[in-house]
């Protein structure tokens, strides 16, 4: 089972927001919310499409495997610093 947990924790966490604010945003409870990222459990996919829609993100990048060594695990700043990137446009 992959655990995606630890991706959306960072998304929460990237987007300054606590469990209930997050949780509320992708039509979920804050219980669920917290299995997701305790890694008991993995979201639904239409959990995953809200989360796409409320957040722009690509579904993709939330389920990446990060490896066990913490040399591809990105930083919350990174992190930012990735999705700022995509809101540019071209001529930025």
């Amino acid at each position: 089972m992959i655990n995606i947990g630890p991706n959306i924790r960072r998304l929460r966490k990237l987007n300054i927001m606590n469990q209930v604010e997050f949780s509320s945003k992708i039509g979920i409870s804050q219980g669920n919310l917290s299995e997701i990222e305790q890694g008991n459990c993995n979201p639904s996919f239409d959990t995953l499409l809200a989360i796409k829609k409320q957040f722009n993100c690509n579904i993709d990048d939330l389920i990446i495997i990060v490896k066990s060594n913490n040399s591809s695990v990105l930083s919350v700043g990174e992190l930012s610093m990735i999705s700022n990137y995509r809101f540019l446009d071209g001529l930025d």
